[in-house]
Formats: structure tokens, sequence, C-alpha cells
């Protein structure tokens, strides 16, 4: 398996731009879309709060001020971002302005990021925007796979499907990003389980991508031992074709980093970078991550905020109590017994958004049994036909880290 496209590194902040969306996808988990844009003169403020303050998300003297030594990432999502292009243009505009004004670390040490559905590369005003910053902008696009399972989840709000209208400005997206750093992010379901291989095969040929980022989601998918079965004959199928084709193509889900676990360790950390991402919502107000965000909630009496742009980061002490929701302190006793522990993964603002406090979700537990049994598999045939090593005489993984220590193999 090639190595997955290295990220940037940096502080990651999300300006909310947009409740609205121009698709009403299944399995969403922003609950409550509606018209909705962010005004610009919010976006301004909440520029200038993270610009002016040295340590804007509470990271100073703990294991998280490292964050706020590196780069800086412009995250935005709606709905899709992309539906107002002219907004994220202002947006950016003002922050290199202002960057360029305070002499600030992060004047050229920046990137923008998006992730989008795909269907909106056929408005010129969005095919401008990403040429004006194509050096700084990173844009994904959501493809869940094969067109029957990407048009039974990803659809137009008639409940017709999305893939033709993707495919249309698919080559002038690839063109735009390049072959080798385009990527999807492929959101699987229960629906999912019986064309996963069929869908990276598509993803793969089809579509010509070489970097398909592809999970689960974190949501109780109510899985009976049929469907557990199912997936793993549909695994077992992945990993022979991604081996057939590992010299060009990566695939998250059977990755090292993602893919295989081993018991409970680094009890003291959490899962995600949340309590270190600070999101601005249409409402003005700023939370500890998107996921936070008020359209996501299941309650509207939910509010976790850690500021605002009248008063700044008035409740800065949340981003810590966001980032000791760890191992230790929310996992039930079933996860330290587990051997795959320590690469299974949960959402602290979604769990939240359920209950209205913090917990672990334990949703995808057998899913993640089977994604580690066949990550290994992958990688103890791969070596075979590699003459490589990828596991020591303990099970260990072994891993190919870049310069800074981060697993990129």
């Amino acid at each position: 398996m090639i190595p997955s496209i290295k990220e940037y590194e940096g502080m990651n902040i999300t300006f909310q731009v947009t409740e609205d969306c121009n698709l009403r996808c299944k399995y969403c988990y922003e609950v409550d879309k509606k018209p909705g844009d962010l005004p610009f003169e919010y976006a301004q403020k909440f520029v200038d709060i993270i610009l002016e303050d040295e340590d804007p998300i509470n990271a100073k003297g703990t294991d998280s001020e490292w964050i706020v030594k590196q780069g800086l990432i412009l995250d935005f999502i709606g709905g899709d971002a992309l539906m107002v292009p002219e907004l994220l243009d202002k947006i950016i505009q003002y922050y290199i302005y202002k960057a360029v004004m305070l002499g600030h670390k992060w004047t050229y040490r920046w990137r923008a990021s998006i992730s989008s559905n795909g269907t909106l590369f056929d408005n010129s005003r969005v095919r401008d925007f990403m040429l004006k910053y194509r050096d700084n902008l990173s844009v994904g696009v959501s493809v869940d796979g094969c067109p029957e399972i990407h048009d039974k989840n990803r659809i137009w709000k008639d409940g017709h499907g999305t893939m033709k209208d993707i495919l249309k400005w698919w080559d002038w997206y690839v063109a735009w990003g390049g072959r080798e750093n385009v990527a999807t992010k492929a959101t699987c379901n229960k629906d999912a389980i019986p064309v996963l291989s069929k869908s990276i095969k598509y993803l793969h040929e089809t579509l010509g991508l070489q970097q398909i980022h592809i999970n689960f989601i974190f949501e109780d998918m109510h899985l009976i031992a049929d469907d557990l079965k199912l997936l793993e004959q549909e695994m077992e199928k992945s990993v022979a074709y991604i081996l057939e084709h590992r010299h060009d193509l990566y695939v998250s889900m059977f990755s090292k980093a993602f893919g295989i676990g081993g018991p409970a360790r680094n009890l003291d950390k959490s899962w995600c970078g949340s309590g270190a991402m600070p999101c601005l919502s249409i409402n003005g107000k700023i939370y500890p991550c998107f996921r936070f965000s008020p359209n996501t909630m299941h309650s509207r009496k939910l509010d976790f905020y850690v500021g605002d742009v009248w008063h700044g980061l008035n409740h800065k002490e949340r981003f810590e109590i966001v980032r000791q929701q760890t191992r230790q302190k929310i996992s039930p006793e079933k996860c330290f017994e587990c051997p795959v522990e320590s690469s299974c993964g949960w959402c602290i603002g979604g769990a939240f958004a359920e209950k209205g406090e913090f917990h672990r979700q334990t949703n995808i537990c057998e899913v993640h049994k089977l994604q580690d049994k066949w990550s290994r598999r992958y990688w103890e045939e791969y070596d075979k036909l590699e003459g490589t090593k990828s596991f020591d005489e303990n099970g260990e993984v072994i891993n190919i880290v870049d310069e800074n220590g981060k697993v990129i193999l």
C-alpha cells in the first residue's frame, strides 16, 4: 500500500459558513439543516480573536501546546461550504490582511481546507475561487463508492442520487488537484456492507483515485450477526484487491495507522483533536470543534460553547474539559479488555450531541475487530510479496514514520 498524502501540520480553526446544504445525505450528523449563512463580520471578529490571542485554545503548559507552534489550517464547512464561494474568498482575504498587519507567525504558514459533496463545480464562481487559491487550498470530495450505494445515501432534496452530477465535473476536479493529490472521504453505513469491495474498485478504477479514506459511521447501525459475516467476506475481497494494486493505492481502512490496534495504551489520551479545533458557528458562538455546533445537537438545550465574537474566548477552560475526556476517564470496562482498543475510534462531540454528556461510543466494536483482522492479513501478505517486515516478534506493528514521528506507512 502506498503512503497516504502527507497532511499539512497546524492548528485547525473552522468556519461554519452555512447551515444549509443542497443535499440530504441519509446518515448526516447535521440534524438541523436550514437556510442561514455566516455573517462576514462574525468571521472577521473570529480571525481577530484567533490571531490576537497567543494561546487561543488554552494549551500553554499542556500536551497540546505544540499545536499552536505549527501553521494554521482554515477549515470551511457547511452544509457544503462551496455554496458560498464569495464568502470564503472574503474570509481568506481578511485573514491574509490581518496576519500581515500583525506580522503574525502564521502569515505565510497557512492552508485552507474544504470537504465538498462534489456537485457544485458547475458553478463558475466556485471554479474561480478554487483556481485563485489553488496553491493553498485542499478540496476533498466525498464519494461513498459505486453508484448504487452512493446514490442510495448521498441524495438531492428530491431524493434522487448525485453520482451522475459529480461525474460531469470529475475530470476538471482531478486536473485541478492533480491525480496524485486528490482523495475521497467515503462514508459507510449498514447499506454499504454488501458493496464494500466493489466500491473500493470503483473509486480506484473508474474515478482514478489513489487515495481512499473510508470509514464506518460512529452511530449505532444496529448490525446483526449476518451483517458482520457479510462484512468479513467483503473485507476479504477488499484486501485481495488492494494487494493487487498495492503500488498505486492507499485505503485508510486497512492502513497500519487506522486498521491495526493493540491492547489499551495511552490511557491519558483521547482519540481526535476535539478541544483544540475552535469552530465558529453562524450564531456567532465558538465551539471546541465543529461537532459541537448547534445544528449537530440532538437537543436545542445543549450549548457547550467556549466563547463568542462579542466577548472573545471567555470559556477557554472548556477546551481543556474536552481534552480531559481521555480513554481512562470515559471508556467502559470492555474497552480496557479489548485486544485492539488502541486504534478504535469514537467522536467526543458526536457522543455529547447524542446524550448531552461525555462518553465513549462503542457502536463499531465488532466492525473494528474485523478491520484489525483483515488489516493484519493484508500486511502479512504484503510482506510475503515485497520481502518486508511489518510486525516484530511480539506481533507489534513496525511503522515507517516521517521526520516528525508521524506514521506514514
